[in-house]
């Protein structure tokens, strides 16, 4: 068996999506696959890109050149393979191993996008990297068919979801039971994630005694996360909507037990690990009827779905939620029933290895 190189994101793990590759790649490891995983995350090659004009090129040049010495198969996320595009032409044509890629989320493509020339030319650099893959691993059947749709083969695609970390997803008791009517969102502060819309809709409710906690990473977007203070400033929400930083992981789990809603705005979302989360501690489910998220959430049975970017329908939806306790015990059951026997780490994983028997990687 050859040996694995993961060329990934940030380690220790920031998203969803650099945790699905940390734990793959410490899966294989205990399973005994020879596994090195370089961050790619703040390698001064990737800088490189940053250079105007030629910079791109310079990157894949240098990163090509580094690591030539990988002899094996490589397992990327998609999000570098903007710079690994010379170092899978020398694995594709030198045969020096395979090629695995693992697709998150296809930044920059959309393929509602109105603007012709950018979304077919997303369409062909995203073909065009994926191209060079013996096969792709996405989250979903969603995913996977946007991939089929930029022209790659279905057969070379695989759907893995992501599992619960439920060993660190403890049930916590209470703290103060006057704090335990809150609405949760754990969703980095980027603008995707739709948090002004919670924010507008939040203000817009006949709230109770709710109160809003949001949790993510203030540092992936600094400006976003600034602005989002300044729209709870100006709504006077500061005694009711609070931030938090999700790096606390005894905190999130807090959060979790505490909560009776569970909101995510996303405008786009290709799987979202955060509800299944959600679903394990009981949570009725607010969420957003885009991508891959209808396949985790089927509306008015283990939560609601409403349209993206609109501020008012996420009111309403609110709304519904905290004025009837028993509509959300009962969307709270139907969603652990859900990920009772599904949604483990394990089950996709021993997936992945059936993938690398079969292509003798």
């Amino acid at each position: 068996m050859n040996k694995i190189y993961f060329l990934i994101g940030a380690i220790p793990p920031q998203t969803g999506g650099e945790l699905y590759n940390y734990k793959l790649s410490k899966y294989l490891e205990a399973e005994g696959f020879e596994i090195e995983c370089i961050s790619l995350h703040k390698r001064l090659e990737i800088r490189l890109s940053r250079i105007p004009f030629f910079g791109n090129l310079l990157a894949n040049v240098a990163l090509a050149c580094w690591l030539y010495k990988c002899q094996g198969t490589l397992v990327e996320d998609h999000y570098f393979t903007q710079y690994l595009i010379f170092t899978n032409i020398i694995q594709f044509f030198i045969k020096r191993g395979k090629t695995i890629v693992l697709v998150h989320f296809l930044y920059g493509y959309d393929t509602n996008d109105n603007f012709l020339i950018r979304k077919y030319w997303n369409k062909l650099n995203h073909k065009i990297r994926l191209s060079l893959a013996d096969m792709i691993i996405t989250n979903s059947n969603y995913s996977q068919q946007e991939i089929v749709s930029l022209g790659i083969n279905r057969t070379s695609v695989h759907v893995l979801p992501p599992g619960i970390n439920r060993e660190k997803l403890k049930i916590m008791p209470f703290i103060d039971e006057r704090e335990n009517c809150q609405i949760l969102c754990v969703a980095n502060y980027v603008s995707r994630k739709g948090l002004i819309y919670l924010i507008e809709a939040f203000s817009q409710t006949h709230r109770k005694e709710f109160t809003l906690h949001l949790v993510g990473n203030p540092q992936k977007s600094i400006n976003y996360f600034h602005k989002l203070e300044k729209f709870v400033n100006e709504l006077n929400l500061n005694k009711d909507i609070f931030f938090h930083d999700g790096s606390d992981k005894d905190l999130l789990c807090q959060l979790y037990s505490q909560a009776k809603i569970f909101v995510l705005p996303s405008i786009n979302e290709t799987f979202g690990i955060v509800l299944i989360e959600a679903m394990y501690y009981g949570l009725p489910i607010i969420t957003t009827n885009v991508a891959a998220i209808p396949e985790l959430i089927t509306d008015g049975e283990n939560g609601l779905l409403v349209p993206p970017a609109n501020s008012s329908a996420l009111a309403e939806a609110l709304s519904k939620l905290i004025e009837n306790p028993e509509l959300r015990t009962k969307m709270g059951e139907m969603g652990q029933k859900r990920v009772a026997n599904s949604y483990y780490w394990e089950q996709s994983f021993g997936g992945f290895i059936d993938i690398l028997q079969k292509f003798d990687c």
